[in-house]
């Protein structure tokens, strides 16, 4: 199992806001300390949980430079796996950045239900990750001598023209339904064999054919050494024709990470003029204004090119004031784990 990474300074020149990075209960902020915090980071408590927040770095532009943003995102994600040693913690999402120190403060606020949800569903677990690969060559090797593919090379080895072109599109799909058909029985295989130490699991996308499986586990925390032992089985099964790598511990990302949305003033200003509702307008008075505009608005009813782009606006806003009332104010705060893949 490999170690946390060592922490990586702030990157880039400050900008306003704060990155949040963790929320971790705050009878634990004195301990975090005293094993120091990373330049840069620190801790803002309020009620029974405290946030981990960093000067925020300029976002990446969309479509910018890929480079950057994996080096924003292995910044975080060394610090959070620092204070994991120390602290048990729930790992916020990746580009959440709150206006000031009040946003934080509202956020832990809002957020206190959901928080003690989570560290009740999350305490004594760990969650690790397990990747498997293969060796392609070996792989298409193998298929090769199967003999339906066989038989297929040799017929688009005999045809020509057209025939043999549609002969050698026959043989590539062979071999495809082969490859995925292999992998399939393979991962089914590993998943089940280690689901029977884990307590929960989430499968990952496939980066590229090597990969066979991607897998984060919620394992209780005395189980780390089953997990080992049952890798250690499966590596002796496959003899070496299969790569097993164990990642963690880690923080749950794949199974409570905290989501957090600010709605910035402006915003709901905005939102409150195109819905043409006052400050102070319930929910049932925002959703009546929604469905009077939205009807006048249809592209069915509304002889007006423009319909369809005014309705979308009007649905951004009443999505917008609808999330504001269920918050009870300016900040949505939930926790969520990843969907399998």
């Amino acid at each position: 199992m490999t170690a946390p990474m060592e922490p990586v300074g702030p990157v880039g020149p400050v900008a306003q806001g704060l990155s949040l990075y963790a929320i971790l209960p705050a009878d634990r902020c004195d301990a975090v300390r005293a094993g120091g915090l990373p330049e840069g980071v620190r801790l803002i408590a309020h009620g029974p949980f405290a946030a981990v927040v960093e000067e925020a770095a300029p976002p990446v532009p969309a479509g910018g430079d890929r480079a950057a943003l994996a080096g924003l995102l292995m910044a975080q994600q060394a610090v959070v796996e620092r204070l994991l040693e120390r602290a048990p913690l729930l790992p916020v999402k990746f580009g959440t950045v709150a206006p000031d120190r009040a946003g934080v403060v509202r956020c832990l606020d809002h957020g206190r239900t959901a928080f003690e949800d989570a560290f009740k569903a999350v305490a004594g677990k760990t969650q690790f990750e397990v990747l498997v690969t293969w060796d392609l060559g070996g792989v298409f090797a193998a298929i090769a001598d199967e003999p339906a593919i066989r038989q297929a090379k040799a017929w688009a080895c005999e045809v020509g023209g057209q025939a043999g072109q549609d002969a050698a599109a026959r043989l590539g799909a062979l071999v495809k339904q082969s490859l995925e058909r292999r992998r399939d029985q393979l991962a089914d295989h590993l998943a089940k064999a280690v689901r029977t130490v884990a307590i929960d699991t989430v499968v990952g996308p496939l980066m590229d054919d090597r990969m066979i499986l991607n897998l984060a586990l919620l394992v209780a925390s005395d189980d780390a050494e089953a997990l080992d032992g049952c890798l250690r089985s499966l590596d002796k099964v496959y003899d070496g024709a299969l790569t097993l790598r164990c990642v963690g511990p880690l923080p749950p990302h794949s199974f409570a990470t905290v989501e957090v949305t600010f709605l910035e003033p402006g915003r709901l200003r905005w939102a409150r003029r195109t819905l043409e509702v006052a400050p102070g307008e319930d929910a049932v008075a925002v959703r009546a204004a929604y469905r009077r505009l939205a009807k006048s608005a249809h592209p069915d009813v509304a002889d007006d090119p423009a319909g369809a782009g005014r309705l979308a606006k009007l649905t951004e806003a009443y999505r917008m004031l609808s999330s504001f009332h269920d918050a009870d104010g300016p900040v949505v705060v939930s926790v969520r784990g990843q969907q399998a893949a």
